[in-house]
């Protein structure tokens, strides 16, 4: 079992990477800022469904622009690499405008009190000294002999149960240190979600070092139910959860597959994630119908007078609005946990936190937005301050 935890900014002398609260396994693609500057030109205007249209030739000048040298293949693998070449640079824009913000502004009080020159001035600093502080507080390895569920079970208790298990044979001599770590993998690796074999003590102060809850509950039912609101993996999407009948529901509704499709739930899941932004009104979720209606009268498509419902807002917008980092942001597929650890990480109170998932995206989108507008000015000072990343507990 492999526990990650704070990863907070990895911007290197010559490249951005993704970065998040739990680190994935898979390393991320890596973009300059040279490269990042100039495919988010390329990207400017660009719509969702567009590369379904180009040409073969305008989809390779594209690809060329985004940063591929001699991009080879037949018309739609190249569309397929334009598709997959935006996600990327989404991602590496988004996380390191996120990060950026975390590590440099502080939380989003502190964000609204400072003016951008004395930030600016004090930028390497606050970066190196979050680096240091993070590294104390968030690395904490498990110990087999206190950390687990069962770390206080008797030496009968254990063998018990590897018995049971077929890990061990009947009245075989094994020490309690074997035991343990036969253990690992008969109920530690198999528990879902994985923080169930926990101990008490080490989901509580998981819960603090982690800035989620400064005071955890005392039961062991009130602190699963704290880790299943924050808890996350960073391979988890909105979807994951959902089961065999929802994903193939969300299919049909989306005009993806018919309603009599037999198809295997990974098959319906990668579907899902290949369409998701761009078949779901999900980035209109992150806005409220004030937002909407504002952004449509500021840029002339309809009259402050004007009477408009908000499902005819939002398919208006949908075909105005060209932002294409906005509109394929990654926490638009972050699932609700993960919004919400974002927040608190960006300094939400907990009784501020939204309980509905539109709320927990606007709010994210908020703090986005303000990453986005002011990385460009500092991530020179950052890159200088910041070099590696967190990750914690790997058994």
């Amino acid at each position: 079992m492999r526990l990650t935890t704070l990863s907070i900014l990895l911007l290197s002398s010559s490249t951005v990477l993704a970065s998040s609260w739990f680190s994935a396994d898979d390393e991320p693609k890596q973009w300059t800022n040279e490269q990042l500057t100039k495919a988010q030109k390329a990207f400017e205007g660009v719509k969702d469904d567009a590369f379904e249209t180009w040409s073969e030739s305008k989809l390779r000048e594209f690809l060329i622009d985004t940063g591929y040298i001699e991009p080879k293949g037949t018309r739609e693998q190249l569309a397929k690499m334009a598709r997959a070449q935006r996600k990327s640079f989404s991602s590496a824009l988004s996380s390191a405008s996120a990060a950026a913000s975390t590590a440099v502004y502080g939380d989003s009080y502190y964000q609204a009190t400072q003016s951008a020159s004395s930030v600016a001035s004090e930028a390497s600093r606050t970066a190196s000294s979050y680096y240091t502080s993070a590294s104390g507080a968030a690395v904490v390895a498990m110990d087999d002999t206190k950390d687990y569920i069962y770390s206080t079970w008797s030496d009968n208790q254990l063998r018990t149960y590897l018995e049971q298990k077929g890990v061990i044979r009947t009245n075989a001599q094994v020490k309690r240190d074997e035991l343990l770590k036969k253990m690992k993998g008969a109920y530690a690796d198999a528990s879902d979600p994985v923080y169930s074999a926990w101990s008490d003590s080490y989901i509580r102060q998981w819960l603090i070092n982690n800035n989620v809850i400064a005071e955890p509950p005392s039961s062991r039912e009130k602190l699963l139910a704290a880790m299943g609101s924050y808890y996350y993996n960073t391979k988890d999407y909105v979807w994951s959860s959902w089961s065999d009948s929802e994903l193939k529901s969300w299919l049909v509704t989306h005009n993806i597959i018919k309603s009599d499709a037999q198809i295997k739930r990974e098959k319906m899941q990668k579907m899902v994630q290949d369409n998701y932004l761009s078949a779901s009104n999900a980035v209109w979720d992150a806005w409220t119908e004030s937002e909407i209606r504002a952004w449509l009268i500021e840029h002339g498509y309809m009259r402050s007078e004007a009477q408009v419902k908000k499902d005819e807002l939002v398919a208006l917008i949908n075909t105005k609005y060209t932002d294409t980092a906005n509109r394929s942001a990654e926490y638009l597929t972050w699932p609700d946990a993960r919004l919400r650890a974002y927040l608190r990480m960006h300094g939400l109170p907990e009784s501020q936190l939204p309980t509905s998932r539109p709320g927990l995206l606007h709010e994210v989108r908020i703090r986005y937005v303000i990453a986005q507008t002011r990385i460009d000015a500092l991530i020179q000072k950052i890159r200088d301050a910041v070099y590696g990343s967190i990750e914690t507990a790997e058994e």
